[in-house]
Formats: structure tokens, C-alpha cells, sequence
């Protein structure tokens, strides 16, 4: 073993290891030959889960498999006991359960997203998350999601981040991670945050560039540091190192800097074994963020980089894009030096470590039994969990018409104007169904068509529904007036023009910044049909409005408090 990793950092936090556990982790590092311990560092992402794609990625021994949770619940049954059965060390089975629509268990429970959550204010609601996320995760033969994100919304304009965090304070990012950790920590996940160094000021997505956090030294320590410095505290296990910068850090050490400024932390030996290492003590796994992001493949040839993430201070690389290739540039890295040999040994023993800290030495990664299903996937309890915060979430961000609440005796005609499809980057959305939640509450509802004239004296009131979350790979979160009204000058219509007007934004909660005027303006941060269902419930005085904005959703324009 020539890296630097001692056996009492393995029993110390956060793996706390105890000298069973220990042991297998030592003489499992010690049995592997070279390729085995490359084949550790690596976690693919499976879309084929068939046997046979299953065994050609487990030929590279691969110490995990990345799978999505929006697949088919058999499916991810199936290919989590076949691919734990035919791997002879288990692997870490990791997935993204974000409570998007786009990101979430399939089979499981609609839960709101984590702006949502924290429109309520309630930790218990984070726990509740980081539980449901693991009880429904691991029934489908899961073990990790590279959850919650605990990125700051430091720039309305940052799509990638948005509703996917938790807002723009510091110590509520930090004590809501705190408690999902706790709820996912204590049903058998590992606890995982991400992006590192902290993404949300550069309005730019990682998918599309290398992005940039641009604070202060001083001011970085007192935001996203700190909120790193209380998750290490808290026993964090997992970091995702992000295709982000950290330029004054860097700046700070001088001449004793080991990596360019410039260079993302995947890459980048003073953020992550300087920074997060050193300074800020985690004894963690580090993880990239995928590596088929332009942001991490602008930043040279991968033959180049893919060797360099890991000398550099990450344990894996996430997402090779062909898993020979990328397994062959490791090798050479190994061979010419690139890749030092005690970097490998100390990312190979955290990664056991790890799964060790996980019982997996003792399970094998075995699945629950079936019979284990109604408590743990899409129970009576998760779906009251999720009713519950829905239906604090909702919040009135202004009604400065008295428009509110909605009464069938005065605004029984309703004109709704939405998007005719929806999608995500990665295919179809669902239609909202707000329409007919409120015809079953007693009011007629038309809806606008593109193109369409407006007739004012066909109806009583106007209500905008748009639901587009923040999400990775989404380069528009605007209103989208051109989806909504048509082409321009069509783009310019608003229906407040005609008749009083509601706005709901089932997603971003940042809207007003494009209609300041708007006079009725509701966010609901998430459209998955629990919000939906509060959303009816609030705007015609069913359940107050009790949600408070994470965030400064007039994004400074004074004009848009009026």
C-alpha cells in the first residue's frame, strides 16, 4: 500500500469502521490486483440494464453502477440483484433522486422538490426527504443518490441551481442538509452532498461550460464553506467535486498552489486535497460530477484528464464515456506516472471504506424482500409526508388586487393560459392538471390557445400556470411568453391586460424578475400532483397560505414588491 491513508482514518469519521469491518477492507484492498483497484475508482452509468450490458461493464470490476430511478420498478429489481449477485466485492449502487419531475423513483412517491421544502421552514420535512428517498431507493436495490444539492441560489439567473436547493441562505442550506442526512443516514443510504466547490453565481450550467464561483475568499468561507464545514461536522461521507472554479483560493496559496487557477475542482489538487482535505478535515469519498459534462472535457484531451481527476484528489470518476477507453487512459496514467500509484491505493481503501460503512461487507448489497415493499415504496406514510409539506409550501408572494381567494360565485369563468406540451431536457412531461382540479371545485374552465384572440367578456378571471423547475441541462426557465401567447408580436400579449390575473409558477420561483406588474403571483416551486392538488386548495381558500420564499424572488427590483 503506498498511499496515505491509515487504518485509523477508516475506524474515524465518517466511516467509523469497526475491526470486523476494518478487516474486510483490508484484506479485500489487499487481494486486488492493479486493474481491480482501477476498476474500483470507476462507476459507469447503466441506461442498458440488461445481463449482458450488466457483465460488460462488471469486466472492468467496476466498484459501482449508476442506474436512473425513473426506470421501471422490476427493472430496477431485477438488474440490482443481478448485478450485486455477479460482482464479487459490492458495488455502490448510486442513482439521483432529486424530487423533480425529471428525477425521482417512478414507482414511488411524488415528493416536492428541495425549494419546496424549504418554503416551509421545517427540518422535518428534509428528514422526511433523505428518508424517502432511502426507504423507496433501496427497495429498488439502491445505496446512494448524489443528494441534496447544497448549492446556494446566489443568481436568479442560474437555472442549473434554482429549485434544486434549498435557497440562498446559508445556515438554512446547511441545517436542512443536516437533516436529510439524518433521514437518509439513518434508513441505510450513505450521506452525500453536491457541487464543490458551490455552483449558483454563475448563470451558466456545468453541462455546457466550466462555471465559476467568483466569491471572496473571505465571503466563500462565511457561504458555501461553512455549509461544507457543518456537513463534514455532521458526518458527511460523500463529496461531489463539481466542474466549478474556485479562482481565490488558488490565488490565496501563491507559488505553493499544485493546480491552475483555472482548473475546475475535478481537477484542481488544492481544492479538493488542500481545501476539503486539508483545511476543512473530510475523511470522505470524493466523486466527480459526471465526466462527460463540457465542462470537464473543455479542459484538455481526455486521455489527459481522465487520470488527472483522480491524481488530482477524486476517489471516482464518474460516467466514463466509453469504459475501455477511459479504463485504458487510467492504465497509462498508472504506467507513465500521471496517475500515481498512492493516489489509487488511498482513493481504493476510502471507497471500500465506504461500502463497509454501508453493512455492505455483511449484505452483499442483497435487496429487501419483496414483502417489504408497502413499507418501504409508495406508502400511506410517504404519500401523508408528501401532502403535508405540499400543502405548507404554497406561497403568496403578492395580491395586490384582493383577487384572492378564488370563488366560484365570482370568478366561476376561468381562462387558463399554460405551456400545450411540457418537457424536460431529457424527454415529455406530464400536463398539469390544475384545470380540472378546479372544474371538480365548481368552476368553467377554458384554455388559451397560442394564436388565440382574447376575449375579455367570455370570461372572469385569467390564470397563468407555467411549471418549470431548475434542473440540470435546462437552458431557459423564463416566462416563455412565446409558448404561452405565440410568435411575436403575439409574445407580448398578457391576459392582466384583459381581465384580473393570477400567475402560479409550479417551478422557478423567480418569475416576477420578467413581469414586474404582475398584481397576483403565487409560487408553488414544484408541479408534482400533491402541489398541484395544494396549489387548488389554497387559491380558493381551502388551506391558508403558509409558505415563505427561500429566496429574493423580486430578484431586487422594488417595482416588483407593488
Amino acid at each position: 500500500m503506498k498511499g496515505s491513508v491509515k487504518q485509523d482514518q477508516l475506524i474515524a469519521a465518517p466511516f467509523n469502521l469497526d475491526v470486523p469491518a476494518l478487516n474486510w477492507v483490508m484484506s479485500t484492498f489487499a487481494s486486488l490486483t492493479t486493474d481491480q483497484k482501477l476498476g474500483q475508482i470507476i462507476l459507469p452509468l447503466c441506461r442498458d440494464l440488461s445481463p449482458a450490458a450488466i457483465d460488460a461493464a462488471l469486466a472492468y470490476h467496476v466498484g459501482g453502477i449508476h442506474r436512473m430511478p425513473a426506470r421501471e420498478e422490476q427493472d430496477l429489481r431485477v438488474s440490482g440483484e443481478y448485478a450485486q449477485r455477479r460482482s464479487s466485492i459490492p458495488l455502490l449502487m448510486s442513482c439521483d433522486i432529486e424530487f423533480s419531475e425529471k428525477s425521482s423513483v417512478k414507482a414511488g412517491t411524488p415528493f416536492p422538490n428541495q425549494m419546496a421544502v424549504a418554503a416551509t421552514k421545517d427540518p422535518v420535512d428534509a428528514e422526511r426527504m433523505g428518508t424517502i428517498a432511502a426507504r423507496e431507493g433501496g427497495y429498488l436495490g439502491f445505496n446512494v443518490t448524489w443528494t441534496p444539492v447544497a448549492d446556494l441560489c446566489l443568481n436568479f439567473r442560474s437555472n442549473v441551481v434554482n429549485t434544486r436547493a434549498f435557497g440562498e441562505d446559508p445556515d438554512m442550506v446547511a441545517e436542512l442538509a443536516r437533516a436529510y442526512h439524518k433521514g437518509a443516514g439513518e434508513n441505510g443510504f450513505a450521506r452525500s452532498i453536491k457541487h464543490w466547490p458551490g455552483d449558483g453565481l454563475d448563470d451558466r450550467d456545468q453541462h455546457f461550460a466550466t462555471t465559476h464561483n467568483t466569491l471572496s475568499l473571505d465571503a466563500w468561507r462565511q457561504s458555501f464553506g461553512a455549509v461544507y464545514a457543518d456537513a463534514i461536522a455532521n458526518g458527511v461521507q460523500v463529496v461531489m467535486s463539481g466542474h466549478i472554479t474556485l479562482k481565490a483560493y488558488g490565488q490565496s496559496l501563491g507559488g505553493k498552489a499544485r493546480s491552475q487557477v483555472q482548473m475546475p475542482a475535478t481537477l484542481n489538487a488544492d481544492l479538493n486535497l488542500g481545501l476539503l482535505r486539508g483545511e476543512y478535515g473530510f475523511n470522505g469519498v470524493i466523486v466527480s460530477d459526471a465526466t462527460g459534462m463540457v465542462g470537464f472535457e473543455a479542459c484538455g484531451h481526455r486521455r489527459d484528464i481522465v487520470p488527472a481527476c483522480i491524481e488530482n484528489g477524486c476517489d471516482i470518476l464518474l460516467f466514463p464515456n466509453d469504459l475501455a477507453e477511459d479504463f485504458g487512459y487510467l492504465r497509462d496514467g498508472l504506467n507513465d506516472g500521471r496517475l500515481s500509484e498512492g493516489r489509487l491505493d488511498d482513493a481504493v481503501l476510502r471507497i471500500l471504506a465506504l461500502k463497509a460503512s454501508l453493512g455492505l461487507h455483511l449484505t452483499g448489497g442483497a435487496l429487501p424482500a419483496e414483502d417489504q415493499r408497502p413499507h418501504l415504496l409508495g406508502s400511506a406514510e410517504h404519500a401523508d409526508w408528501s401532502r403535508a409539506v405540499s400543502e405548507r409550501t404554497i406561497t403568496l408572494v403578492k395580491d395586490t388586487q384582493n383577487l384572492l381567494p378564488l370563488d366560484p360565485a365570482r370568478h366561476r369563468r376561468i381562462l387558463i393560459a399554460q405551456f400545450e406540451e411540457r418537457h424536460s431536457p431529457s424527454g415529455p412531461l406530464p400536463q398539469l392538471q390544475v384545470g380540472e382540479m378546479l372544474e371538480a371545485a365548481g368552476f368553467e374552465v377554458a384554455y388559451h390557445k397560442r394564436g388565440q384572440a382574447i376575449d375579455a367578456s367570455a370570461h372572469d378571471i385569467g390564470l397563468y400556470l407555467v411549471g418549470e423547475e431548475g434542473v440540470s441541462a435546462k437552458e431557459n426557465l423564463g416566462p416563455q411568453w412565446e409558448r404561452l401567447h405565440g410568435n411575436f408580436p403575439l409574445s407580448m400579449e398578457r391576459l392582466w391586460a384583459y381581465m384580473p390575473t393570477v400567475f402560479v409558477s409550479l417551478g422557478t420561483p423567480y418569475l416576477l424578475y420578467h413581469m414586474p406588474e404582475c398584481r397576483t403571483f403565487v409560487n408553488a416551486y414544484a408541479a408534482v400532483t400533491p402541489v398541484q392538488q395544494a396549489l387548488v386548495k389554497a387559491l380558493t381558500g381551502q388551506i391558508p397560505f403558509t409558505g415563505t420564499s427561500p429566496v429574493d424572488v423580486f430578484c431586487g427590483l422594488e417595482e416588483a414588491r407593488s
